[in-house]
């Protein structure tokens, strides 16, 4: 599989960890969409949620909440976060497995959630965490943390020089279908003005105005 011909190096994801951000000087980086943690599990609320989110939006930047998963109890961890992130039909959302949870309470997390916002979420997720196809999860929009230089800083253009690796039921083409990949988080010691210490940084595939139409209504860009 190529790398996608047309990318946006414009997207982070935040929580707590990374301190008081300086949401228009992020802006004014060229950041133009922050994933923001909202919850975790069945209990916990990032103290930064909507201090962040609050920010981050009068900056002008898009805004999609997410929810760290935890093993167990899908249906409460799903109103724990809708709760939290206070989600509305037609808003994204995004699932962070990276945990001893299961694909199954992935999915059950994600379909109480589109109930809700009338759109798949996004799962982040890769290639080991995945050990069979799904065709739920193969229809969602998917965020690959794939680092080919490990916790090196620097920009997409510098680090990554070969495809990453995809999860079970991904297509392995860009030609007009169904996409590999919609955001690879390629490096989680990047470095952008307004955030002390390092933050993960991901590329859209597809242009910024292409990104602003899908955080609006939650379609993809073909091929």
């Amino acid at each position: 599989m190529l790398l996608p011909d047309t990318i946006f190096d414009g997207v982070i994801d935040v929580s707590h960890h990374n301190g008081r951000i300086d949401w228009p000087a992020v802006a004014a980086a060229g950041i133009a969409l922050a994933f923001i943690k909202a919850s975790e599990g069945l209990r916990f609320v990032d103290p930064k949620f909507d201090a962040n989110r609050i920010g981050a939006d009068k900056a002008g930047l898009a805004v999609v909440p997410y929810h760290f998963l935890n093993f167990g109890d899908p249906p409460g961890q799903a109103r724990h976060f809708l709760a939290v992130a206070g989600l509305a039909p037609g808003q994204p959302a995004m699932l962070d497995w990276e945990t001893e949870a299961t694909a199954a309470d992935l999915i059950a997390i994600g379909e109480e959630v589109s109930a809700v916002i009338g759109r798949d979420p996004v799962g982040y997720y890769g290639w080991a965490q995945l050990a069979a196809a799904h065709a739920v999860l193969s229809r969602w929009p998917l965020m690959l943390p794939a680092y080919p230089r490990g916790n090196t800083p620097g920009k997409y253009e510098t680090l990554v020089w070969r495809a990453p690796r995809l999860p079970p039921g991904r297509p392995s083409s860009w030609d007009n279908g169904p996409r590999p990949y919609d955001f690879h988080q390629y490096t989680p010691a990047g470095h952008i003005a307004g955030i002390p210490g390092p933050v993960d940084r991901s590329i859209w595939v597809g242009s910024v105005d292409d990104l602003r139409h899908w955080h609006v209504s939650g379609t993809l860009p073909i091929g």
